[in-house]
């Protein structure tokens, strides 16, 4: 079964430009596409799998979606609402966004983002946690994290699952699954999430 996305773009045209991206992709479907004027509720009766929505559109959402709702938020914005979304991470989250990409991101890196959402896990731009990692080495000395820890948080927070931070790293699933332990252990969380959540929380002073 093809992905289906729905595009929410302030610009109708902006919209209809991505629709063109996946015009050769069988492996997604795009039901719809609104703009500020559209009504969230009805986009969510055609059942998306992921809404691609840009930050401005953004705004005009319900506080939270519904909790019924098993649709994805991927977000995309220019560099303006990009700087914003790096202040507000932990919002987002909560807000029900699973992925954040840059103005810069392909159209390659848009598929893959739409896919890890998909399968549940989070996408977030590698600026973002290149900045998280040097603060955990620079402002919180209490988390002592070995250089393949960290490595494998910026993998998990960068949508990766297991199999493929150990093809990445050459090392095995059954290691990296102890690696992921030890770090939500010395971190205090408990899931993939939380571990976004607490990298954004200690990292005040560049935002």
């Amino acid at each position: 079964m093809p992905i289906r996305v729905a595009i929410g773009c302030h610009s109708y045209l902006l919209g209809e430009g991505i629709k063109k991206l996946f015009r050769d992709d069988d492996g997604i479907d795009v039901i719809g596409i609104f703009d500020e004027g559209g009504d969230l509720g009805e986009i969510l009766k055609l059942e998306p799998d992921v809404i691609l929505a840009d930050f401005k559109i953004f705004r005009f959402f319900p506080i939270d979606l519904p909790g019924e709702s098993t649709s994805k938020v991927l977000l995309i914005g220019d560099r303006a609402s990009f700087s914003e979304s790096e202040r507000c991470l932990p919002e987002l989250l909560m807000r029900g966004v699973s992925g954040i990409l840059p103005p810069d991101a392909d159209a390659g890196a848009l598929r893959k983002a739409i896919k890890v959402v998909v399968a549940g896990e989070l996408w977030i731009d590698r600026k973002l946690m290149k900045d998280v990692l040097y603060t955990m080495t620079h402002t919180d000395r209490r988390i002592d994290l070995t250089k393949k820890e960290k490595e494998i948080v910026a993998l998990i927070c960068h949508g990766y699952r297991n199999k493929e931070i150990a093809q990445k790293l050459a090392i095995t699933e059954q290691t990296v699954k102890s690696h992921c332990n030890r770090i939500f252990k010395k971190v205090g969380v408990s899931d993939r999430l939380q571990l976004a959540l607490y990298s954004h929380r200690i990292w005040p002073g560049n935002i």
